[in-house]
Protein backbone atom coordinates (compact mmCIF):
# COMPACT_ATOMS: atom_id res chain seq x y z
CA UNK A 1 0.00 0.00 0.00
CA UNK A 2 0.95 3.89 -0.04
CA UNK A 3 -0.09 7.16 1.30
CA UNK A 4 -0.20 9.83 -0.72
CA UNK A 5 -1.50 13.31 -0.62
CA UNK A 6 -2.13 16.28 -3.37
CA UNK A 7 -2.60 19.94 -1.98
CA UNK A 8 -3.10 22.86 -4.12
CA UNK A 9 -3.39 26.81 -3.70
CA UNK A 10 -3.68 29.54 -6.07
CA UNK A 11 -0.26 29.53 -6.63
CA UNK A 12 0.93 25.84 -6.37
CA UNK A 13 0.36 22.12 -6.09
CA UNK A 14 2.39 20.14 -4.02
CA UNK A 15 1.94 16.22 -4.11
CA UNK A 16 3.84 13.86 -1.94
CA UNK A 17 4.32 9.77 -1.82
CA UNK A 18 5.88 8.19 0.34
CA UNK A 19 7.80 4.74 -1.06
CA UNK A 20 6.50 1.71 0.53
CA UNK A 21 5.59 -1.06 -1.21
CA UNK A 22 4.52 -4.50 0.00
CA UNK A 23 4.74 -8.37 -1.63
CA UNK A 24 2.09 -10.63 -0.31
CA UNK A 25 2.28 -14.26 -1.04
CA UNK A 26 1.14 -17.32 0.91
CA UNK A 27 3.01 -17.22 4.10
CA UNK A 28 5.03 -14.47 2.79
CA UNK A 29 4.69 -10.42 3.51
CA UNK A 30 8.07 -8.51 2.63
CA UNK A 31 7.74 -4.30 2.43
CA UNK A 32 10.21 -2.55 0.53
CA UNK A 33 10.78 1.31 1.11
CA UNK A 34 12.64 2.25 -2.13
CA UNK A 35 10.08 2.48 -4.67
CA UNK A 36 9.27 5.18 -7.11
CA UNK A 37 5.27 6.67 -7.34
CA UNK A 38 5.79 10.04 -8.34
CA UNK A 39 7.05 11.27 -12.03
CA UNK A 40 6.95 14.48 -14.40
CA UNK A 41 4.35 13.46 -16.65
CA UNK A 42 5.70 15.90 -20.11
CA UNK A 43 9.49 17.00 -19.83
CA UNK A 44 9.43 20.69 -19.08
CA UNK A 45 5.41 20.82 -18.22
CA UNK A 46 4.28 22.12 -14.78
CA UNK A 47 2.34 18.61 -14.53
CA UNK A 48 3.19 15.37 -12.61
CA UNK A 49 1.58 11.64 -12.19
CA UNK A 50 1.44 9.80 -9.10
CA UNK A 51 0.62 5.66 -8.82
CA UNK A 52 -0.67 3.85 -5.65
CA UNK A 53 -2.13 0.47 -4.99
CA UNK A 54 -0.58 -1.40 -7.91
CA UNK A 55 2.62 -0.71 -8.79
CA UNK A 56 2.44 -2.54 -12.15
CA UNK A 57 -0.16 -2.77 -15.38
CA UNK A 58 -0.47 -5.43 -17.08
CA UNK A 59 2.92 -6.69 -16.03
CA UNK A 60 4.42 -3.58 -17.12
CA UNK A 61 5.54 -1.23 -13.97
CA UNK A 62 4.03 1.71 -14.27
CA UNK A 63 7.29 3.68 -14.08
CA UNK A 64 8.28 2.38 -17.68
CA UNK A 65 4.94 3.05 -19.18
CA UNK A 66 5.12 6.83 -17.88
CA UNK A 67 8.41 7.06 -19.51
CA UNK A 68 7.43 5.55 -22.81
CA UNK A 69 4.43 7.96 -22.81
CA UNK A 70 6.68 10.96 -21.55
CA UNK A 71 9.13 9.93 -24.65
CA UNK A 72 6.16 10.30 -27.38
CA UNK A 73 5.11 13.50 -25.65
CA UNK A 74 8.39 15.28 -26.66
CA UNK A 75 7.47 18.01 -24.24
CA UNK A 76 4.04 18.34 -26.10
CA UNK A 77 1.74 21.24 -23.77
CA UNK A 78 -1.99 20.88 -23.67
CA UNK A 79 -4.44 23.06 -22.75
CA UNK A 80 -5.40 21.73 -19.50
CA UNK A 81 -4.85 18.89 -16.94
CA UNK A 82 -7.64 17.13 -18.05
CA UNK A 83 -6.57 17.26 -21.31
CA UNK A 84 -3.22 15.84 -20.03
CA UNK A 85 -5.05 12.95 -18.29
CA UNK A 86 -7.22 11.94 -21.43
CA UNK A 87 -4.57 11.86 -23.53
CA UNK A 88 -2.05 9.55 -21.06
CA UNK A 89 -5.04 7.11 -20.63
CA UNK A 90 -5.71 7.19 -24.46
CA UNK A 91 -1.96 6.48 -25.13
CA UNK A 92 -2.64 3.30 -22.57
CA UNK A 93 -5.49 2.28 -24.78
CA UNK A 94 -4.51 2.75 -28.37
CA UNK A 95 -1.20 1.15 -28.17
CA UNK A 96 -0.99 -2.47 -29.55
CA UNK A 97 3.25 -1.90 -29.31
CA UNK A 98 2.83 -1.50 -25.17
CA UNK A 99 0.13 -4.44 -24.83
CA UNK A 100 -0.67 -6.80 -27.59
CA UNK A 101 -3.58 -8.51 -28.44
CA UNK A 102 -2.45 -11.66 -26.95
CA UNK A 103 -1.10 -9.94 -23.68
CA UNK A 104 -4.49 -8.08 -23.59
CA UNK A 105 -5.95 -11.88 -23.68
CA UNK A 106 -3.79 -13.08 -20.46
CA UNK A 107 -5.03 -9.94 -18.54
CA UNK A 108 -8.54 -10.81 -19.38
CA UNK A 109 -7.94 -14.23 -17.83
CA UNK A 110 -6.10 -12.71 -14.86
CA UNK A 111 -8.79 -10.50 -14.37
CA UNK A 112 -11.85 -12.88 -14.15
CA UNK A 113 -9.24 -15.30 -12.23
CA UNK A 114 -8.92 -12.40 -9.32
CA UNK A 115 -12.86 -12.47 -9.28
CA UNK A 116 -13.42 -16.08 -9.33
CA UNK A 117 -10.44 -16.49 -6.19
CA UNK A 118 -12.64 -13.48 -4.26
CA UNK A 119 -15.54 -16.23 -4.61
CA UNK A 120 -13.86 -18.86 -3.60
CA UNK A 121 -12.32 -16.84 -0.28
CA UNK A 122 -15.84 -15.56 0.65
CA UNK A 123 -17.11 -19.20 0.46
CA UNK A 124 -14.72 -20.76 2.23
CA UNK A 125 -15.18 -17.75 4.71
CA UNK A 126 -19.25 -18.86 4.59
CA UNK A 127 -17.65 -22.66 5.19
CA UNK A 128 -16.08 -22.07 8.25
CA UNK A 129 -17.99 -19.81 10.22
CA UNK A 130 -21.20 -22.11 9.53
CA UNK A 131 -18.95 -25.27 10.74
CA UNK A 132 -17.97 -23.23 14.17
CA UNK A 133 -22.03 -22.66 14.24
CA UNK A 134 -22.85 -26.14 13.33
CA UNK A 135 -20.65 -28.51 13.07
CA UNK A 136 -20.67 -30.89 10.30
CA UNK A 137 -24.33 -30.00 9.70
CA UNK A 138 -22.22 -27.69 7.02
CA UNK A 139 -22.10 -30.87 4.47
CA UNK A 140 -25.93 -30.58 3.67
CA UNK A 141 -25.43 -27.04 3.16
CA UNK A 142 -22.62 -26.54 0.77
CA UNK A 143 -24.64 -26.09 -2.25
CA UNK A 144 -26.94 -23.11 -1.37
CA UNK A 145 -23.95 -21.16 0.02
CA UNK A 146 -22.08 -21.15 -2.70
CA UNK A 147 -25.36 -20.38 -4.52
CA UNK A 148 -25.45 -17.59 -2.08
CA UNK A 149 -22.08 -16.64 -2.11
CA UNK A 150 -22.32 -16.12 -6.11
CA UNK A 151 -25.37 -14.51 -6.05
CA UNK A 152 -24.08 -11.73 -3.54
CA UNK A 153 -21.25 -10.96 -5.44
CA UNK A 154 -23.21 -10.62 -8.96
CA UNK A 155 -26.09 -8.70 -7.16
CA UNK A 156 -22.95 -6.74 -5.87
CA UNK A 157 -21.61 -5.99 -9.74
CA UNK A 158 -25.61 -4.34 -10.55
CA UNK A 159 -26.27 -2.79 -7.72
CA UNK A 160 -24.52 0.12 -6.16
CA UNK A 161 -24.02 0.01 -1.78
CA UNK A 162 -27.11 2.24 -2.01
CA UNK A 163 -29.01 0.02 -4.12
CA UNK A 164 -29.00 2.10 -6.99
CA UNK A 165 -28.38 0.59 -10.57
CA UNK A 166 -24.96 0.05 -10.79
CA UNK A 167 -23.31 1.74 -14.53
CA UNK A 168 -21.27 0.30 -16.95
CA UNK A 169 -17.99 2.17 -17.41
CA UNK A 170 -18.10 5.29 -19.86
CA UNK A 171 -14.89 4.23 -20.80
CA UNK A 172 -16.36 1.73 -23.09
CA UNK A 173 -18.84 2.05 -26.22
CA UNK A 174 -22.11 0.54 -26.01
CA UNK A 175 -22.48 -3.25 -26.53
CA UNK A 176 -19.11 -3.43 -24.79
CA UNK A 177 -20.19 -6.69 -22.79
CA UNK A 178 -21.33 -8.62 -25.60
CA UNK A 179 -18.40 -8.35 -27.21
CA UNK A 180 -16.58 -9.90 -23.99
CA UNK A 181 -19.29 -12.55 -23.99
CA UNK A 182 -18.82 -13.49 -28.57
CA UNK A 183 -14.52 -13.10 -27.79
CA UNK A 184 -14.16 -14.39 -24.88
CA UNK A 185 -17.15 -16.72 -23.98
CA UNK A 186 -15.32 -20.38 -24.15
CA UNK A 187 -12.31 -18.64 -22.15
CA UNK A 188 -14.91 -18.07 -19.30
CA UNK A 189 -16.58 -21.21 -19.50
CA UNK A 190 -13.04 -23.08 -18.59
CA UNK A 191 -12.26 -21.01 -16.02
CA UNK A 192 -15.58 -21.83 -14.12
CA UNK A 193 -15.38 -25.27 -14.73
CA UNK A 194 -11.44 -24.78 -13.09
CA UNK A 195 -13.13 -23.29 -10.58
CA UNK A 196 -15.88 -25.55 -9.05
CA UNK A 197 -13.49 -28.74 -10.05
CA UNK A 198 -11.01 -26.88 -7.74
CA UNK A 199 -13.63 -26.11 -5.03
CA UNK A 200 -15.10 -29.84 -5.38
CA UNK A 201 -11.68 -31.30 -4.22
CA UNK A 202 -12.15 -29.85 -0.98
CA UNK A 203 -15.77 -29.91 -1.01
CA UNK A 204 -17.05 -33.03 -2.49
CA UNK A 205 -20.46 -32.66 -1.73
CA UNK A 206 -20.95 -29.46 -3.76
CA UNK A 207 -23.91 -29.41 -6.41
CA UNK A 208 -24.20 -26.14 -8.81
CA UNK A 209 -27.12 -25.14 -10.55
CA UNK A 210 -27.03 -24.38 -14.33
CA UNK A 211 -28.45 -20.57 -12.48
CA UNK A 212 -25.41 -20.11 -11.00
CA UNK A 213 -23.47 -20.98 -13.71
CA UNK A 214 -25.09 -18.67 -15.88
CA UNK A 215 -24.12 -15.98 -12.93
CA UNK A 216 -20.65 -16.67 -12.53
CA UNK A 217 -20.78 -16.18 -16.65
CA UNK A 218 -22.14 -12.32 -16.11
CA UNK A 219 -19.65 -11.93 -13.35
CA UNK A 220 -16.75 -12.30 -15.84
CA UNK A 221 -18.14 -10.10 -18.27
CA UNK A 222 -19.42 -7.80 -15.23
CA UNK A 223 -16.12 -7.63 -13.78
CA UNK A 224 -14.31 -6.17 -17.38
CA UNK A 225 -17.42 -3.24 -18.25
CA UNK A 226 -19.29 -2.33 -14.97
CA UNK A 227 -18.31 0.50 -12.71
CA UNK A 228 -16.23 -1.88 -9.87
CA UNK A 229 -13.30 -2.81 -9.32
CA UNK A 230 -13.18 -5.90 -7.47
CA UNK A 231 -9.75 -7.18 -9.04
CA UNK A 232 -6.35 -5.27 -8.66
CA UNK A 233 -6.26 -1.64 -9.85
CA UNK A 234 -4.23 1.43 -10.07
CA UNK A 235 -4.97 4.95 -8.97
CA UNK A 236 -3.45 7.18 -11.28
CA UNK A 237 -3.20 11.12 -10.04
CA UNK A 238 -2.22 13.89 -12.23
CA UNK A 239 -1.88 17.48 -11.15
CA UNK A 240 -0.58 20.99 -12.37
CA UNK A 241 -1.40 23.56 -14.87
CA UNK A 242 -2.64 22.78 -18.42
CA UNK A 243 -0.95 25.51 -20.84
CA UNK A 244 -4.11 27.60 -20.63
CA UNK A 245 -5.07 26.92 -17.03
CA UNK A 246 -3.61 29.99 -14.57
CA UNK A 247 -4.55 27.55 -11.23
CA UNK A 248 -4.07 24.49 -11.04
CA UNK A 249 -6.25 21.46 -11.18
CA UNK A 250 -5.94 18.12 -10.25
CA UNK A 251 -7.89 14.49 -11.77
CA UNK A 252 -7.28 10.79 -10.77
CA UNK A 253 -8.53 7.84 -12.59
CA UNK A 254 -8.89 3.88 -11.15
CA UNK A 255 -7.33 1.53 -13.69
CA UNK A 256 -6.84 -1.97 -14.28
CA UNK A 257 -6.17 -3.78 -17.91
CA UNK A 258 -6.69 -2.72 -21.27
CA UNK A 259 -9.74 -5.00 -22.82
CA UNK A 260 -9.92 -5.61 -26.27
CA UNK A 261 -8.02 -2.60 -27.12
CA UNK A 262 -9.48 -0.19 -24.55
CA UNK A 263 -8.04 0.81 -20.97
CA UNK A 264 -10.59 -0.11 -18.09
CA UNK A 265 -10.87 3.05 -16.24
CA UNK A 266 -13.31 5.54 -14.89
CA UNK A 267 -12.85 9.10 -13.41
CA UNK A 268 -12.43 9.40 -9.56
CA UNK A 269 -11.68 12.40 -8.00
CA UNK A 270 -11.41 15.83 -9.78
CA UNK A 271 -10.31 19.55 -8.51
CA UNK A 272 -10.44 22.95 -10.09
CA UNK A 273 -8.68 25.99 -7.91
CA UNK A 274 -10.47 29.38 -9.21
CA UNK A 275 -10.00 33.07 -8.28
CA UNK A 276 -12.72 32.75 -5.01
CA UNK A 277 -12.23 29.10 -4.48
CA UNK A 278 -10.52 27.54 -1.46
CA UNK A 279 -7.58 25.03 -1.44
CA UNK A 280 -7.60 21.63 -2.15
CA UNK A 281 -6.54 18.98 0.06
CA UNK A 282 -7.16 15.34 -1.30
CA UNK A 283 -5.07 12.62 0.10
CA UNK A 284 -5.22 8.84 -1.80
CA UNK A 285 -4.82 5.25 -0.49
CA UNK A 286 -3.95 4.89 2.93
CA UNK A 287 -5.25 8.62 4.89
CA UNK A 288 -6.77 7.12 7.83
CA UNK A 289 -4.66 9.94 10.22
CA UNK A 290 -4.58 12.28 7.22
CA UNK A 291 -8.17 12.45 7.73
CA UNK A 292 -8.38 12.27 11.92
CA UNK A 293 -5.95 15.56 11.25
CA UNK A 294 -8.28 17.43 9.10
CA UNK A 295 -11.43 16.81 10.51
CA UNK A 296 -10.07 16.58 14.23
CA UNK A 297 -12.09 12.89 14.84
CA UNK A 298 -10.88 9.33 13.58
CA UNK A 299 -13.85 8.54 11.03
CA UNK A 300 -14.18 4.87 12.41
CA UNK A 301 -14.46 6.15 15.94
CA UNK A 302 -17.02 8.90 14.72
CA UNK A 303 -18.73 5.81 13.26
CA UNK A 304 -18.70 3.85 16.42
CA UNK A 305 -19.84 6.84 18.51
CA UNK A 306 -22.72 7.27 15.64
CA UNK A 307 -23.88 3.58 16.46
CA UNK A 308 -23.82 3.41 20.19
CA UNK A 309 -25.41 6.68 20.46
CA UNK A 310 -28.25 5.28 18.34
CA UNK A 311 -28.18 1.70 20.54
CA UNK A 312 -28.59 4.14 23.50
CA UNK A 313 -31.52 6.01 22.97
CA UNK A 314 -33.49 3.04 21.59
CA UNK A 315 -32.78 1.33 24.73
CA UNK A 316 -34.00 4.43 26.14
CA UNK A 317 -37.04 4.08 24.55
CA UNK A 318 -37.64 0.68 25.02
CA UNK A 319 -37.56 1.59 28.94
CA UNK A 320 -39.44 4.24 29.47
CA UNK A 321 -42.19 2.77 27.13
CA UNK A 322 -41.85 -0.45 29.03
CA UNK A 323 -41.98 1.54 32.20
CA UNK A 324 -45.14 3.50 30.73
CA UNK A 325 -48.60 2.04 32.47
CA UNK A 326 -51.78 1.54 30.79
CA UNK A 327 -50.22 1.16 27.23
CA UNK A 328 -52.23 -1.18 24.91
CA UNK A 329 -49.25 -2.67 22.62
CA UNK A 330 -50.90 -1.22 19.69
CA UNK A 331 -49.85 2.08 21.45
CA UNK A 332 -46.21 0.54 22.21
CA UNK A 333 -45.75 -0.45 18.59
CA UNK A 334 -47.37 2.61 17.29
CA UNK A 335 -44.51 4.89 19.76
CA UNK A 336 -41.74 2.45 18.87
CA UNK A 337 -42.48 3.06 15.33
CA UNK A 338 -42.46 6.85 15.82
CA UNK A 339 -39.27 7.53 17.13
CA UNK A 340 -37.30 4.86 15.67
CA UNK A 341 -38.23 6.50 12.04
CA UNK A 342 -39.29 9.39 12.83
CA UNK A 343 -38.22 11.77 15.78
CA UNK A 344 -35.17 9.61 17.14
CA UNK A 345 -33.25 9.31 13.45
CA UNK A 346 -34.19 13.61 13.51
CA UNK A 347 -32.61 13.90 16.21
CA UNK A 348 -29.70 11.48 15.86
CA UNK A 349 -28.90 13.47 12.72
CA UNK A 350 -29.11 16.97 13.85
CA UNK A 351 -26.67 15.87 16.64
CA UNK A 352 -23.97 14.89 14.52
CA UNK A 353 -24.59 17.95 12.08
CA UNK A 354 -23.70 19.42 15.51
CA UNK A 355 -20.54 17.71 15.81
CA UNK A 356 -19.63 18.12 12.10
CA UNK A 357 -20.14 21.77 12.46
CA UNK A 358 -17.65 22.45 15.70
CA UNK A 359 -15.53 20.17 13.58
CA UNK A 360 -14.87 22.25 10.77
CA UNK A 361 -14.90 25.01 12.93
CA UNK A 362 -12.57 24.01 15.18
CA UNK A 363 -10.49 21.82 13.33
CA UNK A 364 -11.08 21.88 9.46
CA UNK A 365 -11.65 25.47 8.42
CA UNK A 366 -8.33 27.07 10.31
CA UNK A 367 -6.33 24.48 8.08
CA UNK A 368 -7.63 25.11 4.84
CA UNK A 369 -6.99 28.95 5.72
CA UNK A 370 -3.52 27.97 6.48
CA UNK A 371 -2.75 26.35 2.90
CA UNK A 372 -4.80 28.65 1.14
CA UNK A 373 -2.16 31.50 1.71
CA UNK A 374 0.83 28.63 2.08
CA UNK A 375 4.08 29.50 0.30
CA UNK A 376 5.35 26.80 -2.41
CA UNK A 377 7.92 25.97 -0.19
CA UNK A 378 5.67 25.50 3.36
CA UNK A 379 3.05 23.38 0.97
CA UNK A 380 5.25 20.97 -0.05
CA UNK A 381 7.03 20.56 3.58
CA UNK A 382 2.65 20.75 4.73
CA UNK A 383 2.58 17.77 2.27
CA UNK A 384 5.13 15.47 3.26
CA UNK A 385 4.49 15.72 7.06
CA UNK A 386 1.00 14.33 6.29
CA UNK A 387 2.68 11.46 4.76
CA UNK A 388 4.82 11.23 8.26
CA UNK A 389 1.46 11.40 10.10
CA UNK A 390 0.04 8.12 8.72
CA UNK A 391 4.04 6.68 8.79
CA UNK A 392 4.23 7.64 12.26
CA UNK A 393 1.20 6.21 13.20
CA UNK A 394 2.19 2.48 11.87
CA UNK A 395 5.95 2.62 13.49
CA UNK A 396 4.25 2.74 16.85
CA UNK A 397 1.16 0.50 16.33
CA UNK A 398 1.42 -3.55 15.87
CA UNK A 399 0.85 -3.14 12.62
CA UNK A 400 3.07 -4.17 9.19
CA UNK A 401 4.72 -0.68 7.94
CA UNK A 402 2.88 -0.50 4.55
CA UNK A 403 3.69 3.39 4.44
CA UNK A 404 7.10 4.98 4.89
CA UNK A 405 11.06 4.98 3.91
CA UNK A 406 12.07 8.34 1.68
CA UNK A 407 8.49 10.95 0.66
CA UNK A 408 8.98 12.31 -2.54
CA UNK A 409 7.69 15.46 -2.96
CA UNK A 410 7.25 17.60 -6.28
CA UNK A 411 6.16 21.32 -5.95
CA UNK A 412 4.33 23.12 -8.94
CA UNK A 413 4.38 26.52 -10.07
CA UNK A 414 2.92 27.97 -12.98
CA UNK A 415 6.00 30.34 -13.45
CA UNK A 416 8.91 27.87 -11.52
CA UNK A 417 8.00 24.86 -13.31
CA UNK A 418 8.57 21.44 -11.49
CA UNK A 419 10.75 20.91 -8.48
CA UNK A 420 11.37 18.04 -6.84
CA UNK A 421 12.51 16.92 -2.95
CA UNK A 422 13.46 13.98 -1.41
CA UNK A 423 12.77 13.48 2.19
CA UNK A 424 14.75 10.87 4.18
CA UNK A 425 12.64 9.03 6.56
CA UNK A 426 12.51 10.22 10.10
CA UNK A 427 14.45 7.44 12.91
Amino acid sequence: MTSEVVLMNRQAVAMAADSAVTISGDRYLKTYQSVDKLFPLVDGQPVAVMIYNNAEIMSTPWETVISLYREQARGRALETVAAYADDFMEFLSGNPDLFPPEHQDTEFFKVVAVVFTVIAEEFDHQVQQYQGRHGARVKDHISSMFEYVVGQLHADYQRYPDDSPRADLPCFPKGMDEQVRRRYGGEIDQLIESLLASLKQEFPGLTVSETTRGRLREIAVFACVKDAFFEHYTGVVFAGFGAREKFPSMRSYLSSSVILGILKRKRDREADIHSDSGPVFQPFAQDRMIRTFLTGMDQYLRMFVFSETLKLSKGLVTDIVARTPNLTDAQRNAIYADYSQNNLGHALHEFFRSVDNYQYTVHTRPILRAINSLPKKELGETAASLIKLNSFQQKVMHSVETVGGPIDVAVITRNGGLEWKREKPEL
